[in-house]
């Protein structure tokens, strides 16, 4: 014990003595991610207020003079355009195609007196419209005024023919259902932080491990301090287990360091995703933060060994760097598989390594994981991180990998 705690008071002091090492490890990834979250935030909130303050550009073919009345009524601002020619309609279809006109909207001849005059078993009449759902105006007109206005204007005319439109009206949905909505926020809460923090713990568990790790090991033998410190008078297996450990340590730190980050960055992305502002207010209980606390030592001290060992097979930092990246892509992949998951998943998942950890902190958010399912994650986890270190330990006493 002695020697484990010698070698990671070592490279913990030889971390936190070096000022650039602790600014590029701790604080420049949050510094990063809190910029790229507000330039975000920034942009989505210009690009609806732009939209938002936009006034449509509508062409409108065979209009009827209710319809322009009714436009005013409801208070919709859009520039309207007459087609009066077939050169006309092909040109405002030109303008929707290259974003300058935003809908097109094609009534039937004599509309008001098709209206006024139907009969039953008449043909019904017809309104056609045309948007560019690639253009951000054109799609905002035709969910304005296509879906909202035209239906709204419908109903008045339908109210007009009949005297009163709930005299044809089946039934409706939700009309004043003000308790349609039936969950556990705790768990609609879970839920939608489940999604987005396993993918960004796992990987920034990653990335602290690696980001240190490789010059622990891959760093030593290259400025030639990893023969000296094998020939002093401490067991190589502490030696591998003080490294594995401050690694783990140091990981650990930087997750705890991101994530605060993240969640002080909370209200800004909050701005830019509508309706989030409930689902983002979760509380967790002391039975999660366990739970939580302890899937996160467990996750710190595997990924810490995965770099350690690819580490120990390379002779300079940036061929550890090279080693070390499928590794990566996989934690990636893993985080991006946990986002599109839905519904309660399989039994078998928590057996799959390292998948079964991002699983896992899923399902803890939104209160779904049972304590079998938890136990054989977090045992797995920490079974497969102690083989990688006996494995790290045994590389160590093969003078032959050493001298790499």
């Amino acid at each position: 014990m002695n020697g484990i705690r010698q070698i990671f008071c070592k490279e913990m002091a030889r971390i936190f003595r070096d000022k650039k090492m602790v600014f590029s490890v701790f604080l420049l990834p949050v510094i990063v991610m809190v910029a790229i979250l507000t330039i975000i935030n920034n942009l989505a909130g210009q690009m609806q207020s732009d939209i938002e303050s936009h006034r449509s550009i509508v062409w409108v073919q065979n209009e009827p003079e209710s319809f322009r009345a009714f436009l005013e009524a409801a208070g919709l601002d859009c520039d309207m355009e007459t087609v009066s020619s077939p050169e006309d309609n092909e040109k405002a279809r030109a303008q929707i195609l290259e974003g300058d006109a935003d809908l097109l909207i094609e009534f039937p001849e004599d509309f008001d007196q098709e209206i006024a005059a139907f009969r039953e078993g008449d043909k019904v009449p017809q309104v056609k419209t045309y948007y560019n759902p690639s253009e951000e105006y054109s799609s905002q007109a035709y969910q304005t005024i296509s879906t909202g206005a035209l239906e709204a204007y419908r109903q008045t005319l339908l109210a007009g023919r009949v005297g009163n439109a709930d005299a044809v009206t089946v039934f409706t949905v939700n009309s004043d259902n003000d308790e349609m909505v039936i969950q556990d926020d705790e768990k609609a809460s879970g839920q939608a932080l489940g999604m987005m923090l396993p993918y960004f713990i796992t990987i920034l568990l990653f990335a602290g491990a690696m980001g240190i790790g490789t010059d622990m090991i891959a760093g030593e033998k290259e400025r030639g301090t990893m023969a000296s410190l094998l020939v002093a008078p401490v067991k190589r297996s502490s030696i591998v287990l003080g490294k594995v450990f401050a690694l783990m340590t140091v990981s650990g730190i930087s997750s705890i360091i991101y994530v605060g980050g993240m969640v002080a960055c909370t209200p800004f992305m909050m701005d830019s995703m509508a309706g989030m502002e409930e689902a983002l207010n979760l509380r967790l209980d002391p039975s999660q933060i366990v739970m939580l606390g302890l899937l996160l030592i467990a996750l710190a001290f595997l990924y810490s060994a995965v770099v350690a060992l690819v580490s120990v097979f390379a002779r300079t930092t940036k061929e550890a760097g090279t080693y070390i990246m499928p590794a990566y892509m996989l934690v990636l992949v893993v985080g991006l598989l946990t986002m599109f998951r839905m519904g309660d998943g399989r039994a078998a998942d928590y057996y799959i390594p390292f998948y079964n950890s991002a699983v896992a902190l899923q399902t803890i958010l939104s209160h779904e994981i049972t304590l079998a399912q938890y136990a054989v994650t977090l045992g797995e986890t920490l079974l497969l991180g102690g083989v990688l270190t006996v494995i790290i330990a045994r590389a160590f006493n093969n003078e032959k990998i050493m001298a790499l």
